[in-house]
């Protein structure tokens, strides 16, 4: 048979209210880590930056920053764009692709536009998207997430 004195039991029953706290602490903190995380600028939004266009040859080369604000990692994205020329006609249709994105990462990616001047483009439509793959993921859901910018004189919108 085992006694126990009141000391003792007193002494458990803080160590016990003590860790209670503790672990409702931390689940709170994680718990506003997440809610900070989701209301976040771009939470939930792929923001696509038209970030450059320079000569490269005869090709136009454009450089993109994507934003990867979804609670999943994107594996590969394939964007239709639509480049309009400088009297507003469609020039050309053309597919790019991601490759894969993090959660809540950036990753620049460069294309070129064969035997395309920069300054012959006026207008960049991110038409559709065509793949996004992902747990979780299909295409129309990341196109209704598309956010777009662009730090170039050619219109990028969607």
């Amino acid at each position: 048979m085992s006694v126990s004195s009141g000391r003792a039991r007193s002494g458990l029953i803080q160590s016990l209210t003590c860790a209670a706290l503790l672990a409702t602490g931390a689940s709170a903190a994680r718990a506003q880590d997440a809610a900070e995380a989701a209301s976040a600028p771009g939470a939930g939004r792929i923001a696509i930056e038209l970030n450059g266009a320079e000569a490269n040859g005869p090709a136009c080369r454009l450089s993109f920053v994507v934003a990867n604000g979804l609670a999943q990692s994107i594996d590969d994205m394939a964007l239709e764009l639509v480049l309009f020329d400088r009297d507003g006609r469609v020039d050309r249709f053309v597919i790019v692709r991601t490759a894969k994105i993090p959660a809540g990462k950036s990753r620049v990616r460069r294309f070129d536009m064969p035997e395309t001047a920069c300054p012959s483009i006026a207008r960049i439509l991110v038409n559709d998207v065509k793949e996004c793959a992902g747990a979780g993921l299909d295409p129309s859901g990341c196109a209704d997430s598309i956010d777009v910018t662009t730090r170039t004189d050619i219109r990028f919108e969607n």
